[in-house]
């Protein structure tokens, strides 16, 4: 799905090769659009942003903002296809990653989004990556793939990063695995501490947040 949507997105990049030059600028439109956005008149600034696609289907933005009204006036069919433009133009930006993911799922795309997610975290090897493949992994009731995806980024996060722990020790919970849910959160609490959610977490299971919690003791205190 991801190499159709992409090549899909190649042929229009092409297509305004040759006539690109030749348009006026969309800052007047984007102006426009942001201004409507801003009062929250969707429709308003989704007609000034199509009109930029129309102008500049190569212009990431207008694509992006087009499909952020469009997911606000509850079109995720429609959004996701400017959205699918706006990701293959700037495949580092995680907002529009994200808002991507989340057309395809509010729209029932599962196949597609597990394509993308899971396309986008086996090249960017980022904790961040393979966390948001996790969590939709968990919602669409895939504990295998959320399982694997969440060890992946805990191998990634080095135990610099609590997220991974977290979203491991929540699904844990809810696969009746306690023991290991109390393992990952006294993980998550060794690397943020001051976390209260996790502290909460932890108290729920019995346990009291410290470094005695884990058996490990700091003697040069």
């Amino acid at each position: 799905m991801k190499q159709i949507t992409t090549t899909i997105v190649g042929g229009a990049l092409l297509a305004i090769i040759s006539t690109g030059c030749s348009q006026p600028s969309n800052t007047t439109l984007l102006e426009k659009g942001n201004y409507a956005m801003w009062q929250e008149r969707w429709s308003d600034a989704a007609a000034d942003y199509k009109k930029a696609t129309l102008q500049h289907p190569g212009d990431w933005q207008a694509q992006y903002k087009l499909g952020q009204c469009l997911m606000e006036m509850g079109e995720p069919q429609l959004a996701s296809q400017s959205l699918a433009i706006a990701e293959a133009l700037e495949p580092s930006n995680i907002e529009v990653a994200d808002l991507y993911a989340k057309s395809l799922y509010d729209c029932g795309r599962q196949d597609q989004l597990f394509s993308f997610l899971y396309s986008r975290a086996k090249k960017q090897q980022t904790v961040r990556a393979w966390t948001s493949f996790a969590e939709y992994a968990m919602d669409l009731d895939d504990p295998d793939s959320a399982t694997n995806a969440i060890n992946t980024a805990i191998t990634l996060s080095d135990g610099t990063d609590a997220n991974p722990y977290i979203l491991g020790a929540t699904l844990a919970e809810r696969l009746g695995e306690n023991d290991k849910a109390i393992h990952l959160w006294q993980q998550a609490w060794l690397i943020s501490p001051s976390d209260e959610n996790i502290s909460n977490a932890l108290r729920a299971h019995g346990e009291i947040p410290g470094p005695t919690m884990t058996g490990i003791v700091d003697d040069s205190q």
